[in-house]
């Protein structure tokens, strides 16, 4: 449980970190480029909010996330950085395989009870 907080909490680091520095490609000339870059800010707000409250074993927000976390990787891979196919998608996609399995693992061992061994 205490790996899934932590990596809940560097997650929310890392997403938060990035929106400052999205309002750089706000810059562009064009408006359906700055359209994109706001959904991309807007999208990875929520994702460290569902972020936040999934560090506390909120199913919900572990169940919400992709709905947040897959939009704004299509919008990195398509509209923002052009060209990263595969690798835009690759990583995000093993991290959140490996985010899922701790949740899985994280509530498997509050839902024990005291005294079980974990054969039983």
């Amino acid at each position: 449980m205490r790996a899934f907080r932590v990596l809940s909490r560097l997650l929310v680091a890392c997403v938060l970190t990035s929106i400052p520095m999205h309002l750089a490609l706000l810059m562009s000339d064009s408006a359906m480029y700055r359209g994109w870059v706001y959904l991309q800010m807007a999208l990875l707000t929520a994702s460290a909010w569902l972020l936040w409250r999934a560090r506390k074993l909120d199913g919900r927000a572990v169940i919400a996330l992709p709905l947040t976390t897959i939009p704004a990787i299509h919008i990195n891979a398509t509209y923002l950085n052009y060209g990263n196919g595969p690798l835009a998608w690759s990583l995000p996609l093993a991290l959140g395989l490996c985010y899922v399995a701790l949740y899985v693992t994280a509530r498997a061992g509050t839902t024990r009870q005291p005294g079980a061994s974990a054969a039983e």
